[in-house]
């Protein structure tokens, strides 16, 4: 069994606080970064944007959440 890890290059600018520009959440503490793949420059993200960031681009989509609303809707008729 191999397992492959890609490597996740980043530049972190200062850690602070502010709005996350990815949450969109206010006053946040957090961290200014770009990522060498273009995607996110110099942008403000919470420490939690930037876990979930991370985790999209290693592949790692965040648990899906139980629906609450009851069954799924019927497909439509064709």
């Amino acid at each position: 069994m191999s397992t492959v890890i890609a490597a996740i290059k980043l530049t972190i600018h200062g850690t602070g606080s502010g709005t996350c520009s990815l949450t969109g959440k206010e006053e946040s503490d957090g961290l200014t970064v770009t990522f060498e793949d273009g995607t996110v420059k110099e942008v403000f993200l919470s420490w939690k944007g930037f876990r979930q960031l991370l985790g999209l681009k290693a592949g790692k989509a965040p648990p899906a959440k139980a629906a609450t609303n009851g069954p799924p809707a019927p497909a439509p008729a064709k």
